[in-house]
């Protein structure tokens, strides 16, 4: 060690073991963590995916919770023919497009703009719409035999109004929808 000086020290650091690596402790550390070497974790790389998170209820949702894939309206080209050729009803919440759906299911689609809100405010009411159309409006639709394409366009108001009011909104607005199949 010639590049060495006298007072310079040789200061060799332990190998960690393979099952455990090392965690040098701060004077100045929370006191809320735990203190010494930690092992690492086991999941290995199910830590990478995420897949170790734990589920809110501790239960996934069933099949039959969830929007199906074949049941959104998502392409643009789909979402303005219908805002060109759809039935439209207004009310003082949403504006409604309906028109016959050239699958065999109802679809929906959702369409909520900005409106100088944030996107909390926002994914809450699309969240709120599509939960609607899910129960209520595609299940009336497929059991009518006659499967339509819905899109719901929320207007500015809708913002402030709970659950109960869109809802009352959406079936307000399909009620002539609705009697129109059948």
């Amino acid at each position: 060690m010639d590049w060495a000086t006298r007072h310079d020290a040789n200061i060799q650091a332990a190998e960690p073991q393979t099952d455990q690596q090392a965690r040098i402790s701060c004077a100045n550390e929370d006191d809320r963590w735990p203190q010494g070497t930690q092992p690492p974790s086991q999941q290995g790389t199910l830590a990478s995916r995420g897949d170790d998170r734990p589920q809110v209820d501790g239960r996934l949702p069933e099949r039959g919770e969830r929007l199906p894939q074949g049941a959104r309206i998502r392409h643009s080209n789909e979402i303005r023919g219908l805002l060109e050729r759809g039935k439209r009803k207004r009310t003082r919440l949403i504006d409604v497009f309906f028109t016959s759906s050239p699958a065999s299911r109802s679809r929906m689609g959702v369409i909520v703009p900005k409106h100088g809100r944030n996107i909390v405010d926002r994914n809450r009411l699309k969240r709120r719409l599509r939960e609607i159309c899910r129960r209520d409006v595609l299940t009336r639709l497929d059991e009518g035999g006659k499967p339509g394409d819905v899109l719901i366009r929320a207007r500015r108001e809708a913002y402030g109004a709970g659950f109960d009011d869109l809802r009352n909104e959406v079936h307000k607005a399909m009620e002539g929808f609705w009697s129109d199949e059948s």
